[in-house]
């Protein structure tokens, strides 16, 4: 598990050399993101035509949702940028949602 936490921690630095990283992101401000770019299919009732559910039952409509599913999203969004479906996700909205995971202290070992 340390090693995959190396690897973690490794990926926000990466992703947290914006100009802006110096700046914390509020929670406020991840959930903001997520709505625009991810709640479309990961909610409770998408409304991206082509999902009557949510993909692999992953909503992320609140900010307790963000928690639970912030490694994910650090590999999905961050890492291999997989998501959001048509990519117009910005940089800076992939830096901010890193600095917002780090934040959360999830990805450390325990």
């Amino acid at each position: 598990m340390a090693h995959g936490a190396g690897m973690v921690a490794a990926l926000l630095l990466a992703a947290a050399t914006t100009t802006s990283d110096a700046v914390e992101v509020p929670d406020a401000d991840a959930l903001a993101i997520t709505r625009a770019h991810c709640v479309m299919c990961h909610a409770r009732k998408p409304t991206h035509p082509s999902f009557d559910a949510p993909p692999k039952n992953v909503t992320l409509e609140t900010i307790d949702e963000l928690r639970a599913w912030s490694l994910k999203m650090l590999e999905q969004v961050v890492q291999d940028r997989n998501m959001p479906i048509g990519d117009d996700m910005t940089e800076d909205e992939r830096a901010m949602l890193a600095r917002w995971i780090e934040r959360q202290g999830s990805w450390k070992a325990k």
